[in-house]
């Protein structure tokens, strides 16, 4: 069993040499979801990607998860650098293997202590300011779909590359945000729509809160959550 510096610093060593991603193996494999998270934090600490400015949530459907053999969605942090505002122009030559979800963004308005009250789909939206549609960034190295492992992906910063946020939804607090419509456009494409309430981005705002204050880890006030595809 690899310590989790090394499996960070081999993480951060195969993304500075554009090596595609591949799951981690023998002594460097996390043997639990608790060390891949372990990992996952010395990752975010050694990348020389700077502080978090957020939190993001992955693998939120039941066929997403079976096909990585794992039972619950996953969670990684957001550099705060890596977070965009709307007309931010994107370089392809940045990144390696580029991916794009059209999400819900959540700005959180004060800070979430680990020993706060609980949090659920009831309350958690009465911890938030501000309401953004947003394209979440994903780097998966060009992985091979068809062998994923959900520990190797939570060390490995679940992926995340960063975010561009749109423009604050105007007087959020009145919509039922899970009665409205997600719509995208692209290019001469089709378009294409589905039900918000499919995704709902506020059941994963709670569930990465309550992660997150399982890891005894506090969440700062404009913290922003990303919160599953909405398409």
């Amino acid at each position: 069993m690899g310590n989790t510096k090394e499996i960070a610093d081999h993480l951060i060593k195969q993304h500075r040499e554009k090596k595609p991603f591949t799951n981690l193996k023998d002594d460097l494999r996390p043997i639990s979801t608790e060390q891949a998270y372990l990992a996952q934090l010395e990752f975010q600490a050694r990348a020389s990607r700077g502080p978090l400015g957020g939190f993001k949530i992955g693998l939120t459907s039941r066929a997403q998860q079976e096909l990585c053999g794992i039972d619950t969605p996953i969670a990684g942090g957001i550099f705060s650098k890596e977070i965009f505002s709307n007309n931010h122009q994107i370089c392809l030559e940045e990144y390696h293997g580029l991916g794009l979800e059209f999400e819900l963004a959540f700005q959180i308005s004060n800070d979430i202590l680990p020993n706060d009250t609980e949090f659920s789909e009831a309350n958690v939206l009465s911890h938030v300011s501000n309401v953004y549609p947003a394209f979440e960034l994903i780097i998966d190295r060009d992985a091979d779909y068809k062998n994923l492992d959900a520990l190797t992906i939570i060390a490995d910063n679940s992926w995340s590359a960063g975010v561009v946020l749109g423009d604050p939804i105007p007087d959020w607090q009145s919509l039922n945000l899970n009665a409205l419509n997600a719509s995208l456009y692209w290019n001469f494409e089709p378009k294409m729509h589905a039900q918000i309430k499919s995704a709902n981005p506020i059941g994963s705002l709670a569930w990465i809160i309550h992660h997150l204050r399982k890891l005894h880890m506090k969440i700062p006030q404009n913290s922003i959550i990303m919160t599953g595809s909405v398409l």
